[in-house]
């Protein structure tokens, strides 16, 4: 079985023009990376990914599946991180991905924050899942 070995931010120049941020998690078969662009196009409070859980207990755990849920908003995480959730400024979106293990399930979200015109891609690459989404 596919065992996690290490689970550590991520960060990458993309291009000249864009740079990215999240997660890499590595395992004995893969190197699953969670991210999102990085890069503020004007006043936006832009996109990161986060993890509630402590990744470090998932260390050693199998990988059963990977996958993308519903896109709930969570305000109470969001006001944490001073990030207006108004009904009159707030656009954007939320990706969560699950990496379902024999563990359990560690999530990671990732957010992003603007005024209708700045949405940030944010992407799963993996053996079993590459997605990518506008928030």
């Amino acid at each position: 079985m596919e065992q996690i070995i290490e689970i550590k931010d991520y960060s990458a120049k993309e291009s000249e023009y864009s740079s990215v941020a999240g997660f890499k998690v590595l395992t004995t078969e893969q190197s699953i990376r969670l991210f999102i662009d990085n890069d503020s196009s004007c006043c936006e409070s832009w996109g990161w990914f986060w993890c509630n859980d402590n990744p470090q207990d998932f260390i050693g755990a199998g990988v059963i599946g990977i996958s993308v849920t519903d896109s709930a908003l969570n305000e109470a995480i969001m006001k944490k991180n001073e990030l207006d959730t108004s009904e009159k400024y707030f656009e954007g979106g939320v990706m969560f991905v699950n990496i379902e293990t024999d563990r359990g399930v560690l999530q990671f979200v990732a957010y992003n924050q603007h005024n209708g015109y700045y949405s940030h891609e944010a992407k799963v690459i993996s053996k079993q899942l590459n997605y990518e989404s506008n928030l």
